[in-house]
């Protein structure tokens, strides 16, 4: 494996392990040894990558948190609300996912993990009142990750179809 793909590489960048992944009984994502710090934080810009083994098979961001707490669970509601929640039951790239990785996942080889970015305060002009905003870089940094990877290595993990 090249070293673009291996997730010990972008440790010192702050990647953390949040979760390994396994199935519940309908087939459906479920998450075990989870950073609940991390899964359940309120902070809203990260860049995830899904990892089989030490391989990256994915690089991901999110401006929602990564899984929103469900009552009386210890695994993140399903839907919209937190990007890895949505992994767990979504449809359509999520399904796609789950099902290319059905075996990985099966043999307990799937793990998430994931970079916290910081919001970065800018001033700005509304109106011609100034104003302060703030500002995130997940989507950038994302790119960057997937550049990086493809310059490496001349293809993208093997879960991103296309850089966006």
């Amino acid at each position: 494996m090249n070293n673009a793909l291996d997730i010990n590489t972008y440790i010192a960048d702050g990647f953390v392990k949040v979760c390994d992944v396994r199935n519940d009984y309908r087939n459906n994502w479920f998450y075990d040894n989870i950073k609940k710090e991390l899964m359940f934080s309120e902070h809203r810009s990260w860049v995830y990558f899904i990892v089989v083994d030490n391989e990256i098979v994915k690089v991901g961001e999110t401006g929602n948190p990564l899984g929103v707490p469900m009552k009386n669970s210890n695994q993140p509601k399903t839907g919209s609300e937190g990007r890895f929640g949505r992994y767990r039951a979504g449809d359509l790239t999520d399904w796609f996912i789950r099902e290319d990785l059905e075996q990985e996942v099966k043999e307990g080889r799937v793990s998430l993990w994931a970079r916290r970015c910081e919001m970065v305060s800018v001033s700005i002009s509304v109106g011609g009142c100034e104003d302060v905003t703030l500002t995130s870089f997940h989507k950038d940094l994302e790119m960057r990750y997937l550049d990086f990877v493809y310059t490496q290595t001349g293809s993208l993990p093997r879960l991103n179809k296309a850089r966006k």
